[in-house]
């Protein structure tokens, strides 16, 4: 999902140093793909909060019953946070990068 944002913001881009204007229309089509990529962001922030409360959860697990199976799946939770939280922070600066080039663009 990043490269297809990345690749979709650098199309835009083209067009605003090419100076293209766009009609309403094709104004709207950019509006609605960025909600899709909004809806993306706030999917994997649901799910990267999940795994935080399971992290969180499970070091508390761990502190009143500290065995190894616990600690293995702490470990896991917490390898899989790691990827969400990365991946999360680039959804959520692609999306706010294509705000700007909107607004570029609506100013055309």
């Amino acid at each position: 999902m990043l490269k297809k944002m990345s690749d979709y913001e650098q199309s835009l881009l083209s067009m605003v140093n090419k100076g293209d204007r766009l009609s309403p229309e094709q104004l709207h089509s950019v509006c609605v793909h960025i909600g899709f990529f909004q809806h993306e962001r706030l999917v994997h922030e649901l799910v990267m909060i999940l795994f935080a409360l399971l992290s969180v959860g499970g070091i508390l697990f761990f502190a009143v019953y500290p065995e190894i199976p616990v600690l293995c799946l702490d470990v896991l939770f917490f390898a899989l946070l790691i990827p969400y939280i990365k991946h999360y922070y680039g959804l959520e600066n692609g999306v706010q990068r294509l705000y700007e080039v909107y607004d570029q663009l609506e100013k055309l």
